[in-house]
């Protein structure tokens, strides 16, 4: 006279019980995998337009750096060349 205990669960029902529960977390892992990278790619967006904001100041700062050079340039070959004219046509700085 053998007879099942109430707690004991048949084969059959562990299985539907089993595949229940993944069919639970399943969904729900996914859900939360969305999530995670959906946060992590905004994070890396606003690291990325850091980035991209960082650069532009440099190039900025480098083509205000080299057209200052250019000028100061341009400043000194006309102050050069407007003292050799200056020379050539005044005796006195000849005889200085």
């Amino acid at each position: 006279m053998s007879q099942s205990e109430p707690n004991d669960v048949k084969p059959g029902k562990k299985k539907v019980i089993i595949l229940m529960a993944l069919g639970l977390l399943i969904p729900i892992f996914l859900v939360s995998m969305a999530i995670l990278a959906v946060n992590s790619d905004t994070k890396n967006q606003e690291k990325y337009a850091q980035q991209k904001a960082d650069i532009l100041k440099k190039i900025q700062a480098r083509e205000a750096a080299e057209k200052l050079k250019a000028e100061q340039e341009l400043q000194g070959a006309a102050s050069e060349a407007s003292d050799a004219s200056a020379a050539k046509t005044d005796p006195a700085a000849d005889s200085q």
